[in-house]
């Protein structure tokens, strides 16, 4: 089977929605499908790592439909060679193209929405995304063969918006295969960080430095910890716009705890698969997260996570054994961290489950035998 992934965004700035569908795409393609992928790719950016096999086109579509012949004229011969097209998102003016194209060409297509119909999201240019959904939105997912969603969470939020007709799936996005083949390795930091202080516990933010992912209250939540445990220290790991990122560190630098708070910037591949590993907790304490693969990550790498009332796949972490619940105030994670960090039985059991639950659930194999149902494939569960 030829799967055709659109995605606007392929690059690693973007998180987690062009990390979730390359990982998607080479778990695929090691269960025998050929995948390609078309986005609108600028020279520069990095994308995350694909098995070979999977090939990447660019397609220039813009939101001024006359300038769009060369973009559309590639797009549709991209749609000519596969068998099913899966959209990733729906604002942009790429999906909206892709869909009318497909729908002409007779090729089914399924929609991914990675939140965007969550009501955090829709808040966001409230009036803009109405009309969208009304004149254009509607049309591409009633034309959708199933739409595909990451969590319950999502799915019962999004579907007062949803037209009939699509069935809707709910599967869980896969993380690449290094977290979850090989038992995590918690010295291997030092390699490629050996600026980190060697002292305990480590708090891991590992994420876009962006407002919803509250990291100003985790900030906040530190001075109560540290009096009690001297060698705490957060590593803050991730990129974001530069004038929020400054506003930020500018606030960690006035803390009386700047000491402790060392940023990072991005990281990508080995080094953050070394670095996860390291974190005696995954501290993401986001106003919204529709999924969090930063957190899928921690939890195949053993290292507990918090989990706030935003969080997609709260419910799930928490039903398995493996969060630390807490609120998304600063005296709610000071309070949550510092009962979690009291007992280090806990936390390793805790890390033990997210692990057995990242295996079971979010490894290649599982993931794509669920991707093949949603793609029609008889017999695929």
């Amino acid at each position: 089977m030829r799967i055709g992934h659109l995605i606007q965004s392929a690059s690693l700035a973007v998180g987690g929605p062009a990390m979730s569908t390359f990982a998607m795409c080479n778990a695929l393609t090691r269960s025998g499908c050929a995948c390609s992928i078309a986005c609108q790719q600028r020279d520069g950016e990095e994308m995350p790592g694909l098995d070979s096999g999977v090939t990447v086109s660019v397609v220039d579509i813009r939101r001024n439909p006359l300038a769009n012949w060369a973009g559309t004229e590639a797009l549709s011969r991209f749609i000519q060679g596969v068998d099913v097209l899966h959209l990733h998102g729906l604002w942009d003016p790429l999906p909206n193209v892709a869909a009318r194209l497909a729908r002409r060409q007779g090729k089914p297509y399924v929609v991914s929405l990675h939140g965007m119909l969550l009501e955090r999201s829709i808040a966001f240019h409230r009036l803009r995304k109405q009309l969208f959904l009304a004149a254009l939105g509607n049309r591409i997912l009633r034309g959708a063969a199933a739409l595909h969603f990451t969590t319950q969470a999502e799915l019962d939020q999004a579907e007062p918006l949803l037209p009939p007709g699509p069935e809707r799936l709910v599967i869980p996005l896969t993380i690449e295969s290094g977290f979850l083949d090989t038992p995590p390795d918690a010295d291997r930091w030092r390699q490629y960080f050996p600026e980190l202080p060697d002292t305990w516990p480590r708090l891991l933010f590992l994420s876009r430095i962006h407002p919803v992912k509250n990291l100003p209250s985790l900030i906040a939540a530190l001075p109560p910890l540290s009096r009690e445990f001297p060698g705490l220290h957060l590593v803050v790991a991730g990129g974001g716009d530069p004038g929020y990122v400054g506003k930020v560190r500018t606030l960690a630098e006035s803390s009386v705890e700047a000491n402790r708070i060392i940023f990072l910037g991005p990281v990508s591949g080995e080094a953050k698969a070394a670095l996860v590993c390291s974190a005696t907790v995954m501290t993401i304490p986001s106003f919204h997260e529709n999924f969090g693969m930063a957190i899928a990550e921690g939890l195949a790498s053993s290292v507990p996570t918090l989990v706030t009332p935003g969080l997609g796949i709260g419910a799930e972490i928490m039903a398995c054994g493996a969060g630390i619940p807490c609120g998304e105030s600063a005296p709610s994670i000071t309070a949550s961290l510092g009962t979690a960090l009291r007992d280090p039985l806990r936390l390793r059991l805790a890390g033990e489950n997210g692990r057995r639950w990242a295996i079971h659930t979010l490894s290649a194999g599982a993931v794509s035998r669920q991707l093949l149902r949603l793609y029609g494939v008889p017999g695929a569960w």
